[in-house]
């Protein structure tokens, strides 16, 4: 087998930003599966690929050196015997191999990926009889699968957060209903604050863009007709 050349880049910002779990997942979809940047930010990462373009998962790849050539390397090959040829080859593939651990495998799953694929189960049954549903519910287990799952998250500024509900006053700030009930932590209204620009879709942590929202108003606004 003829191993091509690899090419690490200095830039690690993609490579930093994720776990040691989700870069080996990206390794091995690309020298494996042979999947493209766009469907490994998507499947992998939970990422939109029309809005990422599969950069976050290249940027993985090529900081490790793993560019095109490499991609679909080792496909219907075991884990052996990609560890066994990178080994043996005369470039230092340390770094690789390190992602080819089998104890990672089976990484746990993105939380966003899940959601969509609970969508999309939900949407499909739905659509069907409710004679089929029940049917299923019989021989389906009662005990669900436990499954491990990896989400992000932005940490927020607490003094925007606490300046928001300052200013709704107990009010919310697109129904103007009063909070639906006392938070039994510290007894303050219970508001949730919302950004009107997300910040996954570029919107800024400031105070002129966030909302202070009753739960009610905070669903609408995400999962609500517009």
């Amino acid at each position: 087998m003829n191993i091509p050349i690899l090419d690490p880049v200095t830039r690690s910002r993609e490579y930093d930003l994720y776990s040691e779990v989700v870069r080996a997942a990206v390794v091995r979809g690309w020298l494996f599966d042979g999947h493209s940047h766009r469907t490994l930010d998507h499947d992998v990462l939970g990422l939109d690929p029309v809005e990422s373009r599969g950069y976050q998962s290249m940027g993985i790849l090529h900081h490790l050196g793993l560019k095109k050539d490499f991609r679909g390397l080792f496909a219907g090959q075991t884990s052996a015997v990609a560890i066994a040829a990178l080994s043996n080859d005369v470039q230092n593939f340390g770094r690789i191999l390190e992602h080819l651990d089998t104890t990672l495998a089976r990484p746990a799953q993105n939380l966003a990926s899940l959601k969509r694929e609970e969508q999309a189960e939900l949407k499909a049954a739905g659509a069907d009889s409710s004679e089929n549903r029940a049917k299923r519910i019989v021989a389906a287990a009662t005990k669900p699968e436990r499954m491990r799952v990896y989400s992000y998250t932005y940490r927020r500024n607490a003094d925007i957060v606490a300046e928001a509900l300052f200013r709704a006053g107990g009010v919310c700030e697109k129904c103007s209903s009063p909070a639906p009930f006392v938070r039994a932590s510290d007894g303050t209204p219970f508001l949730e604050v919302h950004h009107v620009t997300p910040l996954s879709g570029g919107g800024e942590d400031r105070l002129e863009n966030v909302l202070a929202l009753c739960p009610n108003c905070h669903r609408k606004v995400h999962f609500g007709e517009s």
